[in-house]
């Protein structure tokens, strides 16, 4: 009876450890700070949008100046952004600080990017699908077969699922002569019909090297990158630009972010905020005068302005909040144990612990139990107190319902 005893006491423990800090947070937590944030390429200062509760109504201002605008004001000084409403309002500039600018370079230049932790920690099924990269038509169409890539390459019928042999022979001799070197630690590609074009798939081999994989006229083309020794990729992410100036975004080892160019695959580093490649969001908006680099966290939010030709940085941004002291998960709550995480979709138990000063409550409530024992006659056993030492009030729930 007392091993069932003490099994179920383990177990209500566990349960709550897992239940109290969420019902907890649930309560307690509040949303980050993540308005919206642009670099005014014609204010060249950063511009935001928040909402005033007070007021009841969005404020758009100037960060720097804290200059307030209407929303027809603030369109103007965010041409690249709202091109469209200045286009259709005839407000559209032929020129922004005596650069000619027109609606054709920012279609061409424009883009977004978000990345995501989910991206990089949560691998996807390792089946791929290779598209025809010089097909010719508008729209891209959807290939036959689908390949896998480990130790060697092989293209499959998912009708039949039988093996292409020829194709597959057809691609692994391009393999072969690239001196590619199995077996392939990632395979990274963008394998969505929703885009202009095709650039196929980034890999990397065992000895980290980058190798640019796609079809062309239904024949392979792979081709070493020659990315630099010196950087170990941890994540790719490839891209599919209007302008086709770069072929991927490359995460490191050392939360460090680097662009493929189309450039003979030139390699450039893009300056980011402090950035954790397995926990912080990402997000790039770029124009053809700046790149907005924006770092989602959870301490909220900070922001470089890049220039968009030499990639450097022009300005920068803090919106981050002050850390917050919790009374109740620093003292009180001695431990949280979570199943999930924001930055994958695996089920994954973690522990966070509080500070050492949760003993003096664990102590308390020792001698809580102790006092509530003898005041109904009970024997308190050591295996309790030890129990309630150790998980806090996780542990003194259980023990004292047991215990009647």
């Amino acid at each position: 009876m007392q091993i069932i005893r003490y099994t179920i006491i383990l177990l209500a423990t566990i349960i709550l450890a897992w239940l109290l800090p969420s019902f907890y947070h649930l309560l307690s937590d509040t949303s980050g700070r993540n308005v919206f944030t642009y670099y005014s390429s014609v204010d060249e200062a950063f511009c935001s949008i928040k909402f005033d509760e007070k007021e009841d109504r969005l404020i758009r201002y100037n960060v720097k100046t804290k200059k307030e605008y209407s929303e027809a004001e603030f369109d103007s000084i965010l041409p690249m952004f709202y091109y469209r409403q200045l286009l259709s309002d005839g407000r559209f500039p032929d020129s922004i600080n005596e650069r000619a600018i027109s609606v054709k370079e920012i279609n061409s230049r424009n883009f977004f990017y978000r990345y995501n932790a989910k991206d990089k920690n949560t691998p996807a099924i390792p089946i791929y699908t290779l598209f025809e990269s010089f097909s010719g038509r508008v729209k891209l169409e959807m290939p036959g077969d689908v390949f896998r890539l480990k130790n060697k390459i092989e293209f499959i019928n998912p009708e039949t699922n039988r093996v292409d042999k020829v194709k597959s022979e057809r691609f692994m001799r391009v393999f072969v002569q690239s001196e590619f070197q199995f077996p392939a630690k990632g395979v990274f590609g963008n394998p969505s019909t929703r885009k202009p074009y095709d650039e196929g798939y980034m890999i990397i081999d065992n000895e980290d090297q980058i190798f640019h994989l796609k079809m062309v006229n239904g024949k392979p083309f792979l081709k070493n990158t020659l990315f630099p020794k010196s950087i170990n990729p941890a994540f790719i992410s490839v891209q599919e630009p209007a302008d086709k100036s770069f072929y991927a975004f490359v995460f490191d080892d050392s939360n460090k972010v680097y662009l493929i160019t189309a450039d003979n695959y030139k390699v450039v580093q893009i300056q980011t905020p402090e950035f954790e490649v397995n926990k912080d969001r990402l997000m790039i908006m770029a124009n053809p005068l700046y790149w907005n680099i924006n770092v989602i966290s959870s301490r909220g939010k900070e922001c470089y302005a890049l220039s968009a030709d030499t990639k450097e940085v022009v300005d920068s941004l803090s919106l981050l909040a002050p850390a917050e002291y919790d009374f109740t998960l620093s003292n009180i709550l001695p431990f949280e144990l979570r199943f999930t995480t924001g930055s994958s979709d695996y089920i994954k138990p973690s522990v966070r612990f509080a500070t050492w000063w949760v003993l003096l409550t664990n102590l308390l409530l020792i001698v809580t139990f102790v006092f509530i024992g003898k005041r109904r006659n009970k024997q308190v056993q050591p295996f309790e107190l030890i129990w309630i030492g150790i998980c806090g009030i996780f542990g003194f729930i259980p023990c004292l319902i047991f215990k009647e």
